[in-house]
């Protein structure tokens, strides 16, 4: 009995392994690591937010492992940690998992490129909501417009070599066809 045509894969198609907790527990960490490098003062307000960009790549990849929880405690150790607003990044980071979980099947029928597209349009989503809870609590919030644009362009720019480096692990061996 002959396989129907149909069902034939077509090309060299890649399928992914699903990822190992372990795995993503140390991605976290090394973003963590990433956005604890000390920049100076006139650098702080552009500076990448990598545990963002790796929170939106798991929760629109793995929406089974990583959600609104795991969200929640990393804004949480990142508030901690930078000694920031209580609760502005746990806000923030809770946000990013809500648009990748909401967004994840239409971000997952385009292309790399244009996945970017979304991820910057969370990402200013973010930086509204940031302005927003600044503004609340009475902090200054003039800033140069650059502020607003330069984090969604990292984020642009940041998203294929993460989508990369975070799917690299997880690829199969192509199987050879019979």
């Amino acid at each position: 009995m002959t396989d129907s045509p149909s069902l034939r894969p077509i090309g060299n198609t890649s399928f992914m392994k699903p990822p190992q907790k372990r795995f993503i527990a140390v991605s976290f960490l090394v973003a963590f690591m990433l956005d604890l490098i000390p920049l100076s003062d006139a650098l702080i307000p552009y500076r990448v937010d990598f545990v963002a960009l790796v929170l939106l790549y798991w929760c629109t990849f793995a929406p089974n492992r990583v959600g609104l929880l795991i969200a929640f405690l990393m804004g949480v150790l990142v508030d901690v940690a930078n000694a920031s607003l209580f609760g502005q990044h746990a806000c923030n980071y809770v946000l990013i998992a809500f648009g990748a979980l909401l967004l994840r099947h239409r971000m997952l029928s385009f292309p790399l490129w244009q996945q970017t597209l979304f991820v910057a349009l969370i990402c200013e989503a973010c930086i509204a909501l940031t302005f927003i809870i600044r503004a609340l609590v009475g902090n200054d919030i003039a800033v140069s417009p650059a502020y607003l644009i330069v984090p969604a362009v990292a984020a642009l720019i940041l998203w294929a070599p993460i989508s990369f480096i975070l799917q690299y692990p997880q690829r199969k061996a192509a199987s050879p066809a019979a």
